[in-house]
């Protein structure tokens, strides 16, 4: 285990040391840290954007993407990304799965049940912002969601 250094971290960083902290001791709690197989295949042009999937975290207070190890075969103009990869009930995953000279297409899933729930555009601000917030903990699940979430979890409840 990594020794942490407490006494040379700030008040800020303590205090999201302490909230991640909590959230992981609950969801163990809850069982809630189940894991899924995704399958991911993908193509496009490489010169418009090279397919991936990532997973994204909140790193000293900014989004990161920690991709996943998938195979990458190169036709003649043309690249084909595959491959399975883990994801954790309530993770947050970015799939670009193409792009072209003016369009990207990168979206925005939440792991629930087994299944990537999508409900965003990594292109479009505002979803950036709420994903910022949701792992931040200022915002919960439902307003991640938003239209979505009754749909998801209202069957549930």
């Amino acid at each position: 285990m990594n020794e942490l250094n407490l006494k040379e971290m700030k008040k800020e960083e303590l205090e999201e040391l302490k909230r991640r902290i909590e959230e992981e001791l609950k969801s163990r709690e809850n069982g809630d840290n189940k894991e899924y197989e995704f399958w991911f295949e993908y193509s496009n042009d490489p010169r418009k954007g090279v397919p991936y999937a990532a997973k994204i975290v909140m790193v000293d207070g900014k989004l990161e993407r920690q991709f996943f190890d998938l195979d990458k075969d190169y036709g003649k103009k043309i690249v084909t990304v595959s491959g399975e990869f883990i994801a954790k009930e309530g993770d947050i995953i970015e799939m670009r799965i193409g792009g072209s000279w003016k369009n990207d297409y990168r979206y925005l899933y939440y792991v629930h049940n087994g299944e990537l729930i999508r409900y965003g555009d990594s292109t479009y601000s505002p979803d950036i912002v709420k994903t910022k917030k949701f792992l931040k903990g200022i915002i919960d699940t439902k307003e991640l969601l938003g239209d979505r979430y009754d749909e998801i979890f209202g069957k549930e409840v």
